[in-house]
C-alpha cells in the first residue's frame, strides 16, 4: 500500500514539474515579449532630456513637470519633437529583439536544465519504486501473497460480551500427527444457556492446540462431519486456516446444531494439509474420536418422524413436508451399514420438471448415524405455488471413500 501511494506522488511530482517546465519555456521565449523588451529599451534610449520647445510661442516645457506650456499654456501632445522622440525605431528594435531572444535563450535553457534535472531525479525515484516491486514480487509474492498471510493466532475462549462457557471435558487427544504438524483436541466448554430457552440455543466451543515445526506457513483444512451419532448437512466444524512456521496456537471453533447433552464423540472426515508449494497430506476418509469412555446418548425424539421413502441394506430415508409457507421437506437419512458414505442430492424436480437446488452436497454420514436436513426446498415459484397433488421428487448418490464397490445411487424417489 506504502508503495502505491509513493507511486501516486511521485507521477503527481513529474506531471508537475513537466507543466512547470512547459509554461517557462512558452513564456520565456515568446516572440511578443521580446518586441514588448526592445520597444521599452528604444524608448528609453531616445528620450535623453524632458525638455521640449513650445511650438506656439518658444518657451521651454519641462514634460516631467508640466502639463502644459507655462509661457502661453499651450497643450504639447502634439509636439513634433515630442513625438519624434517617442517614434521607434523599427530597425533598433528588431535588433533589439534579436539580443533579446539570445537572452531569453539563455534564461530558458538554464531554466529548463534545472526543472529536467528534477524530473530525472522524480523519473528515477519511480523506476527504483518499479525495481523494488519487481524484486519483491520475485522473491517474496509466493509467501506474501499466500492466502493473504492472514495466520490463525492464540484466541481467547470468550468470543464476545454476551457468553459465558463452562468446561465439560478435556480429552487432550491427537487428531493429527503429519510431516511436522500435530492437531490435538484439548478441552470441550459449553454454553451455560445451553437449553435454556429452547433446543436450538445449545452450542459448544471445542479447544484445539496446533504445532507446526516445519518452516514454512501451512494451511489447514478439516471437517467434523459428525458428533454423538447425528449428522447435518452442514459441517458442525469447518477448519480452513493458515498457521505460520515455527508456532504453537490455541484457537476454538464453535459447534451449534443438534441438541447434545455434551459432546462425547467426533467423526472427522476430509483433512488436508499444504503449503506455498502445493499438497503435503490428503486423507478423505472419516475417523472417530471418543472424547471420554461413557459413549454418547442417543437422540430419539425424531427417529418415527416422517415416511420412508427409500430403504435398502445400508440406507433409511425419512420425509416430512414442513407446514410452513415455504412448504420445505425435513429429511433424515439413516446408515444402516458399516460404511462411511458422503452424500449428494443437488436435484429437485416438480411434476418430473429438473430444478437444481442446493440440496446435499459432499454431506458425511459416518457408518450408524443419521443425517437430519431440515431445509429441503426448491428455487421459484414452482415449488412453493405446487398444486397439493403435485409430486416432488428428489435422487441421492452415496460413495464410500475407502471403497468405491459399495457407492450407489437412489434414482429419484418422491417425497411425502
Amino acid at each position: 500500500m506504502l508503495l502505491k501511494i509513493a507511486m501516486i506522488i511521485i507521477l503527481i511530482v513529474i506531471i508537475a514539474l513537466i507543466v512547470r517546465y512547459l509554461y517557462v519555456q512558452a513564456k520565456t521565449l515568446s516572440a511578443k515579449e521580446f518586441r514588448k523588451t526592445a520597444e521599452k529599451k528604444s524608448a528609453k534610449m531616445r528620450i535623453k532630456s524632458p525638455q521640449i520647445t513650445c511650438d506656439y510661442c518658444g518657451g521651454i516645457i519641462n514634460t516631467d513637470k508640466e502639463k502644459r506650456c507655462p509661457n502661453c499654456g499651450a497643450p504639447y501632445g502634439e509636439d513634433k519633437e515630442l513625438r519624434n522622440r517617442y517614434k521607434v525605431d523599427e530597425a533598433a528594435v528588431e535588433k533589439m529583439a534579436d539580443a533579446a531572444a539570445k537572452d531569453a535563450v539563455s534564461r530558458a535553457h538554464k531554466k529548463g536544465l534545472e526543472t529536467l534535472r528534477h524530473i530525472r531525479i522524480a523519473i528515477i525515484a519511480l523506476a527504483a519504486v518499479f525495481v523494488f516491486m519487481f524484486v519483491y514480487a520475485v522473491f517474496f509474492y509466493k509467501e506474501a501473497s499466500y492466502d493473504s498471510r492472514k495466520y490463525r493466532g492464540n484466541e481467547e475462549l470468550k468470543n464476545n460480551s454476551y457468553s459465558e462457557y463452562t468446561l465439560i471435558a478435556s480429552p487432550e487427544m491427537t487428531i493429527l500427527d503429519q510431516d511436522g504438524v500435530t492437531l490435538r483436541l484439548m478441552s470441550v466448554y459449553a454454553n451455560t444457556d445451553n437449553g435454556k430457552y429452547d433446543k436450538s440455543s445449545y452450542s459448544y466451543r471445542v479447544a484445539f492446540s496446533l504445532t507446526n515445526e516445519r518452516k514454512k506457513p501451512v494451511r489447514l483444512s478439516l471437517k467434523c462431519v459428525g458428533i454423538n451419532g447425528r449428522c447435518k448437512s452442514r459441517d458442525y466444524i469447518y477448519i480452513s486456516s493458515l498457521f505460520k512456521g515455527k508456532s504453537e496456537v490455541l484457537f476454538y471453533e464453535n459447534v451449534y446444531g443438534e441438541w447434545f447433552d455434551s459432546i462425547d464423540e467426533m467423526v472427522i472426515g476430509e483433512v488436508s494439509l499444504r503449503d506455498d508449494s502445493g499438497d503435503i497430506y490428503e486423507k478423505n476418509s472419516m475417523e472417530t474420536f471418543k472424547l471420554n469412555d461413557k459413549g454418547y446418548t442417543v437422540i430419539t425424539e425424531d427417529k418415527n418422524m416422517g415416511e420412508v421413502i427409500f430403504e435398502n441394506d445400508k440406507i433409511r430415508i425419512r420425509s416430512l413436508e414442513q407446514e410452513d409457507s415455504y412448504r420445505r421437506y425435513d429429511l433424515w437419512i439413516e446408515n444402516l451399514s458399516e460404511s462411511n458414505y458422503y452424500i449428494d442430492a443437488t436435484n429437485i424436480r416438480v411434476d418430473g420438471k429438473d430444478s437444481d437446488s442446493y440440496i446435499l452436497y459432499d454431506a458425511g454420514l459416518p457408518a450408524g448415524y443419521t443425517l437430519h436436513h431440515d431445509s429441503v426446498y426448491g428455487p421459484g415459484e414452482e415449488f412453493k405455488e405446487r398444486p397439493d397433488d403435485a409430486v416432488v421428487d428428489l435422487s441421492f448418490s452415496f460413495s464410500d471413500p475407502v471403497d468405491p464397490k459399495n457407492d450407489f445411487s437412489t434414482g429419484y424417489i418422491a417425497l411425502k
